[in-house]
């Protein structure tokens, strides 16, 4: 398994990207990396590591694509940046299984869908990051930012691109399918979800029905469907109450010497809780619907977090990803012809 590792995306690059690409090789003695980027300093950081040379591939790209920047212009102006570079790899190589990049994530689409181009049938790729839940299960939210305005044709495919990542990746054969709204019921929600609750119940998946963002986290399902929009605030809103939480159990450990004793003996308990609550322990965000893997990890990846994304793409593309989605996409073609 190959994959193409925009070294210069992140906020930490290169120097947590390269320890990350180091950890993944480590971690997979059948991984072999393509890192894009300034040659000479990927290599200089290489040099602090012992790995097997022989299993990466350095191509020089010394231009950088930042967050500053208009994603479709940085695209097509910096044709020698890191990303672009990475993207045009993984469409013109074979032997290039993914991609994965901790850059801006308008440039990281922007350059999927130009460059690399989506799957035959895909209306718009979509964002899917994978939450704990308190079950200690995952659960992948379709789609969190790629589409603020959608219709409910682009809801469907979220849904069918969700059940084939959790297959195929996480092995759970026959995905819980929600639907994000504002109540469990099936009459409620906008014109937007009545719609694309319709369609959905009519396909051939498990499809659960309505669900409230309160319950996202409960470990209650394994697919979570929403427009970009909604999807990107509940996300934040998960990630912005765990921090809160744990910034109030430290709180109140630090208020006493008796609270102070009393942690002591939880120490082990306490550490788990904020392992599980550790989103650089899920690695990115894939990019379902690019016609070959990608992987968005996290603008603030730590080498640990980034090396998890690289292991993701590669499990992505070992699992025959695009595969199942292009099966799952003609569920949609074969239920439109059933309701003609």
């Amino acid at each position: 398994m190959k994959i193409a590792v925009d070294i210069f995306g992140g906020d930490h690059s290169p120097v947590e990207t390269v320890k990350g690409a180091v950890l993944a090789l480590g971690a997979d003695k059948d991984l072999k990396l393509v890192l894009t980027g300034d040659k000479g300093v990927i290599e200089s950081e290489l040099k602090k590591y012992s790995y097997d040379a022989a299993r990466v591939e350095t191509v020089d790209a010394p231009e950088v694509i930042s967050c500053d920047e208009s994603p479709t212009s940085a695209i097509r102006v910096k044709k020698n940046s890191s990303l672009v570079v990475a993207c045009e790899l993984l469409k013109s190589r074979d032997d290039i299984d993914g991609m994965v990049s901790a850059g801006s994530t308008g440039a990281v689409l922007a350059g999927s869908i130009f460059k690399v181009g989506r799957l035959k049938g895909v209306q718009r790729p979509a964002l899917a990051p994978v939450l704990p839940t308190l079950k200690g299960s995952d659960v992948c939210l379709v789609d969190c930012g790629a589409n603020v305005d959608c219709k409910p044709e682009y809801l469907v495919q979220f849904a069918l691109m969700g059940v084939s990542y959790m297959r195929a990746v996480y092995g759970i054969v026959n995905p819980r399918v929600a639907l994000v709204s504002v109540g469990v019921e099936d009459e409620k929600g906008n014109e937007l979800t009545k719609e694309a609750f319709a369609r959905l119940k009519a396909l051939d998946i498990n499809f659960v029905g309505n669900m409230e963002a309160r319950d996202a986290l409960t470990g209650d399902y394994d697919v979570l469907v929403a427009d970009g929009f909604v999807g990107n605030v509940l996300l934040k809103t998960a990630e912005g109450t765990a921090k809160m939480v744990m910034k109030l159990v430290k709180n109140a450990v630090m208020s006493s010497t008796l609270s102070k004793i009393g942690a002591l003996f939880m120490k082990k308990s306490l550490r788990k809780v904020k392992d599980d609550m550790d989103y650089n322990k899920k690695g990115g965000a894939p990019l379902l619907g690019i016609d070959k893997v990608v992987v968005k990890a996290h603008g603030s990846s730590n080498a640990e977090s980034f090396a998890v994304a690289i292991a993701q793409a590669a499990k992505m593309a070992e699992g025959g990803l695009t595969a199942d989605i292009k099966n799952e996409l003609a569920k949609v073609v074969a239920s439109d012809n059933a309701q003609a």
